[in-house]
């Protein structure tokens, strides 16, 4: 019998070797990777990260099967992913667990209750967009507790979450939570509009089109309506073409204003195509255009998607 060596023996009792865990600029450039779209490429470090306990990317994880970006879409490992990576200090698992269970996903049931105690979590580590959501709950609660979901838009607001100062605009326009003034919501949604935020700009094109706290101005709506639709929110189309029609504005055409609205109803949400679907068919029959007509109107909505 041939005897093993010393150096075999050696080597087979050796530990086998272990390989490093992606350091934190590998992590991050795979997140950029990832937020760009590039999923294969980031998905390979995010996972041998995840897989060394790594917090966030547990929750980018998390989010890739959520949404089945590079992976199949998996509720439930999501579920997991994100609950690891809370665990391990993460907030905004935190923030995706409330939003997943806010609304239902596929095979997960909508539950307030859990969705509730996970966005207090977070906003009680200081993470503004959750103590937005929890206004959001507030406002969609049965019956609607407005004055409590303002109470949490003024403490997202003042930490610097944009959404939260555009819905504590929309509460000073409405008097929700709020008396009504529509100077302080003007300024809101100024403030959020100089962030870059879409909505803003549609919320001030209304404010001028019904003259909120300012002279009525067509026209000065009309460039608001227009920067929402350049900044990609939906119903600022909706809005743009019904007032072309209305003010007439002699540099913009019924077949324009189809367009836009036609712009609208592709960018619509589940939930608000039905509403943009009924604009544009009330557009319409004002309108009354023809094939031809209708076939320019769709070319310029497809032109304003390149």
């Amino acid at each position: 019998m041939r005897l093993i060596s010393i150096a075999l023996l050696t080597a087979l009792a050796a530990p086998l070797p272990t390989f490093a865990a992606p350091s934190p600029e590998q992590i991050a450039a795979a997140r950029l990777a990832y937020i760009e779209g590039d999923y294969r490429a980031a998905l390979d470090t995010i996972r041998a990260a995840a897989e060394a306990g790594n917090a966030m990317a547990l929750n980018i994880l998390g989010a890739a099967y959520e949404d089945g970006k590079g992976v199949e879409q998996n509720a439930a490992k999501a579920i997991d992913l994100f609950e690891q990576a809370a665990k391990a200090g993460e907030v905004r698992a935190r923030y995706n667990l409330g939003a997943l269970f806010a609304f239902g996903s596929g095979t997960v049931a909508e539950d307030r209750a859990r969705a509730t105690r996970e966005f207090r979590l977070a906003a009680a580590a200081g993470y503004a967009p959750a103590m937005t959501a929890l206004g959001q709950l507030q406002e969609r609660a049965t019956p609607p507790d407005y004055g409590a979901a303002t109470d949490w838009y003024e403490k997202a607001h003042d930490k610097g979450d944009v959404v939260a100062t555009a819905n504590l605009g929309h509460a000073y326009v409405k008097g929700q939570g709020r008396r009504e003034d529509w100077t302080r919501a003007r300024l809101l949604y100024t403030e959020a509009a100089a962030r870059g935020y879409p909505r803003a700009f549609n919320d001030l094109g209304v404010m001028h089109e019904q003259g909120y706290g300012v002279h009525a101005d067509a026209i000065t709506a009309f460039s608001f309506f227009l920067r929402g639709v350049e900044t990609g929110y939906a119903k600022a189309g909706i809005n743009l073409a019904e007032l072309i029609v209305k003010a007439r504005f002699p540099f913009a055409s019924k077949d324009m204003a189809l367009g836009y609205c036609f712009w609208g109803l592709d960018g619509a949400s589940a939930l608000e195509r039905a509403e943009f679907q009924a604009d544009c068919s009330a557009l319409e029959e004002i309108i009354q255009p023809d094939d031809t007509a209708r076939a320019r109107a769709r070319g310029f909505a497809d032109r304003l998607r390149r």
